[in-house]
């Protein structure tokens, strides 16, 4: 009996320890302009919203996860390297399978970001906004919008892909140069506003279950009404 006890006490402080190891580390904060994120201490939880200025810089090795609260969002005034691998992507997901975070945002002006294999899940938006960087191999799932591009001089869209999201990519007063990116299985695929330029295979903007592409020019023109310079309203009631 004694004997018995002790397996179930052994087996009680391993599990304890087992769930100590896995428990999430919290998102460092930015120390000497830095903040590093490594695989080993993954997953990372944010819970709020966290500024990277035009001096301070991210960068995220392969392999890490960032579980992201309610109210969590990451904006990045600076430069930013998130370099996962094909077999380590870098993932941002919601803490919570069903609810949504806030999004990245990329307003680092004339600093280039680099973001390479990285998987970006359950947002409720993701900017760029005057910037001009890179996604290679970069999934924008399951957001609200998946990517809002504006008043960008341009952007790489690279391998990348879009898929359930509800407003996949919208681009306004922006270059967007695309090669091999799919956008399926959204709810709306591309959206054109006025001054927004896509380059790249349309063919690979298909199946999605209200619209593939739809220009700004074309609706207002059938309308024939003015719409609000809202951006988001404007996206909202445009469709």
């Amino acid at each position: 009996m004694l004997v018995k006890v002790r397996n179930i006490v052994a087996l009680a402080v391993a599990a304890l320890a087992g769930s100590a190891v896995a428990a999430e580390m919290p998102f460092p904060a930015i120390e000497n302009g830095k903040a590093m994120l490594v695989e080993a201490e993954s997953p990372y939880i944010l819970e709020q919203g966290m500024v990277f200025s035009a001096t301070d810089t991210l960068v995220v090795e392969p392999g890490v996860t960032v579980l992201m609260g309610e109210h969590a969002k990451l904006m990045f005034r600076g430069s930013v390297k998130i370099v996962g691998s094909e077999a380590k992507p870098v993932v941002f997901r919601s803490a919570d399978s069903t609810g949504s975070w806030n999004g990245l945002h990329f307003v680092s002006s004339n600093r280039p970001f680099e973001i390479k294999n990285l998987v970006v899940e359950n947002a409720f938006r993701n900017t760029v906004f005057r910037s001009k960087g890179i996604f290679e191999n970069v999934k924008f799932i399951n957001n609200y919008y998946g990517l809002w591009v504006d008043d960008v001089p341009e952007i790489f869209l690279s391998r990348c892909e879009f898929v359930r999201n509800r407003f996949a990519l919208s681009v306004r007063a922006g270059r967007v140069l695309s090669a091999d990116t799919k956008i399926s299985n959204n709810v709306y695929g591309l959206y054109l506003e006025a001054g927004g330029n896509y380059e790249g295979d349309q063919s690979l903007i298909n199946n999605n279950l209200e619209a593939d592409v739809r220009k700004e020019s074309d609706d207002l023109s059938k309308s024939g009404k003015r719409v609000s310079r809202s951006i988001w309203q404007r996206i909202e009631t445009g469709f």
